[in-house]
């Protein structure tokens, strides 16, 4: 037997008996260092580090890593102590197993770093941060020169904003194009019951915060407020050292269509018995496949870890996602991320600062916002205006079927079916053939499939007061274009009426 590798198991054995039975996390979770396998929920998060995967030839790294793993348990974040474990997994991996090892050397490491891609160059520098600080409490299993070597070397980080920079068509930010037909095809799908509710709402608050899904995973009932027909979303931060991620909020405005959606859904939960301190996004309610129970004293009782929850979600929204002509007319990729991405840019393409967009985005500096205004106006308009023309004929703004009036009507009759635009006309312009929504109307109306306009209705007078809304707001394209989809559709319904008039009076001077 190697006289080193002897040398470190023996050491090993004798760094088992030092390790402490209990110790603690930065945010106060108990564990037990001398087990196997360390597991706990820290807020959204739950770790699982299963030291078993140690064995053979690798054995000996099992409890240095322990007292490694167990210094970053008490002052980072449980995310870093698993990235961390993940880095010295990978790198294990990666090399021949049938090779010796004794120690983790200047070559392996070496070695290690010519294997890497281009795009994996990062990892050295996650490894590193773990070599150095095993050195630096002089465990066995790491040569101290590596150490040194380490230091002295170049080491790549992970390409900050890539996917931001250069508008990735899979992992970027969306064009505005792709945006708006998102928009519709989760409103189109939970019309039609091919969404679930909390999946929609998710959509909505993802476009609204631009958070990422740890945040949404923290959402309590409790931190959505309504008053004075306005909405808010008190959205716990990230990121922030704090004793949990319900330490801090930020509040975020909803637009009323978003607002009514979240109490409509606050309504069913509520009328399933969750009270105000439950979960916004309950596992038992969203959750498809089991995922480990916290205690009832957690204060995340009943919540999604932000893993599952983005797994459930892409699972949910990937088989509705619209095509997108940068993939050739392939469904576009929808991880949360991407929303994340869409919000900072959105931000930066209407002129907010640095300082705005990483107030926003929860960032504690500027280091991470940069990426979002570099891509300059033109570049960002000639995209979009491509994208734009490009996706235009895949689908028409109106979905609906045009309807001689009420008699033809699928609820004529039903209480709240009439869609009227009291704004312009007491006259109805046409009529749900669903049960109604909380979207607002009719704007909202005549882009949804479940919609019946009337031959002789007033949409004219409907297209008049949208044109009147986009021309007050001249100076601010992003807001004037809010209601272009609805334009559209009434422009279409308008041009269809005109079309079975037209056909009708031909008829009547043949017939005559």
């Amino acid at each position: 037997m190697n006289h080193s590798k002897t040398i470190n198991n023996v050491v090993s054995r004798d760094l088992a008996i030092r390790l402490p039975e209990t110790a603690a996390t930065k945010r106060g979770v108990s564990f037990r260092p001398q087990e196997d396998v360390w597991e706990w929920f820290d807020g959204p998060f739950r770790l699982h580090l299963d030291y078993r995967r140690f064995h053979g030839q690798t054995v000996f790294l099992r409890e240095p890593l322990k007292h490694a793993l167990m210094v970053f348990a008490k002052g980072s974040s449980s995310s870093h102590v698993y990235n961390l474990f993940q880095a010295l997994t990978h790198f294990l991996s990666s090399r021949d197993e049938a090779a010796p090892l004794a120690d983790i050397t200047i070559a392996e490491v070496s070695s290690y770093s010519a294997r890497l891609r281009p795009h994996e160059k990062w990892r050295l520098s996650t490894l590193n941060v773990l070599l150095q600080k095993w050195v630096a409490l002089a465990l066995p299993g790491v040569d101290p020169e590596c150490a040194k070597y380490l230091r002295q070397r170049r080491k790549p980080g992970n390409t900050k904003g890539r996917a931001v920079l250069t508008r990735d068509p899979e992992e970027g930010p969306f064009s505005e194009a792709e945006y708006t037909a998102l928009y519709k095809a989760v409103d189109t799908a939970y019309g039609k019951g091919e969404l679930p509710l909390w999946a929609t709402v998710l959509t909505r608050l993802l476009f609204a915060c631009g958070g990422r899904t740890s945040q949404y995973a923290s959402l309590k009932i409790m931190d959505f407020g309504a008053r004075d027909g306005t909405f808010v979303l008190n959205l716990p931060q990230a990121k922030t050292r704090e004793a949990h991620a319900r330490s801090s909020f930020k509040e975020f405005d909803l637009s009323p269509q978003t607002g009514r959606l979240v109490q409509e859904y606050i309504t069913v939960l509520s009328t399933s018995g969750w009270p105000e301190d439950s979960p916004l996004f309950p596992d038992s309610a969203v959750m498809t496949f089991g995922q480990k129970k916290r205690t009832a004293d957690d204060i995340f009782f009943g919540h999604c870890t932000g893993d599952a929850l983005t797994k459930v979600f892409a699972a949910a929204l990937n088989p509705i996602a619209p095509p997108t002509q940068r993939l050739n007319y392939e469904p576009m990729p929808l991880a949360p991320r991407r929303f994340r991405y869409t919000f900072g840019t959105r931000l930066a393409e209407e002129g907010a600062s640095k300082v705005v967009i990483a107030d926003r985005l929860g960032h504690v500096d500027l280091q991470q916002v940069g990426v979002y205004v570099q891509a300059t106006p033109k570049i960002v308009e000639n995209i979009d205006a491509a994208m734009g023309k490009q996706l235009a004929p895949l689908a028409h703004a109106f979905k609906g079927q045009l309807v001689e009036g009420e008699e033809q009507s699928t609820q004529r009759g039903a209480l709240g079916s009439r869609i009227i635009d009291f704004r312009v006309s007491k006259d109805p312009v046409g009529s749900c053939a669903g049960r109604g929504c909380g979207f607002s109307k009719p704007d909202a109306c005549y882009t949804c499939f479940k919609f019946e306009p009337w031959l002789d209705a007033p949409h004219e007078k409907v297209y008049h007061r949208l044109m009147e809304q986009r021309n007050a707001h001249a100076g601010d394209e992003r807001i004037a274009a809010i209601n272009d989809d609805a334009i559209r559709a009434v422009q279409e319904v308008m041009a269809e009426c005109a079309a079975v008039k037209a056909q009708r009076e031909n008829a009547e001077q043949e017939s005559a």
